[in-house]
């Protein structure tokens, strides 16, 4: 038997878990989670990877739109306005 993040959706929230108990910022990794990728990928390959991604990404967009149903904001806007944060925080880092 696996281990219980072998499955993608369960690596996902995994990976959510760490991120929310050792964030550092946006765009760092902590040990444990640099970790768990290394596991992962030494146990299911490297296109277990974008699985994982694929996993993640579709989690992220069924959080954004509850928020956009809660907020009464379009899901496209709330898209639009991640993306030019996330624009910005390049900015700050040139």
């Amino acid at each position: 038997m696996g281990l219980i993040y072998d499955d993608p959706t369960l690596a996902a929230l995994t990976l959510t878990r760490i991120a929310a108990e050792e964030s550092e910022g946006p765009t760092e990794l902590t040990g444990r989670m640099h970790t768990v990728l290394d596991d992962l990928v030494q146990r299911n390959g490297p296109e277990y990877l974008a699985e994982l991604v694929i996993v993640l990404a579709r989690a992220r967009f069924i959080s954004l739109g509850d928020l956009a149903r809660t907020t009464g904001t379009s899901t496209a806007q709330l898209l639009d306005e991640a993306e030019v944060e996330a624009l910005e925080g390049l900015d700050d880092g040139i």
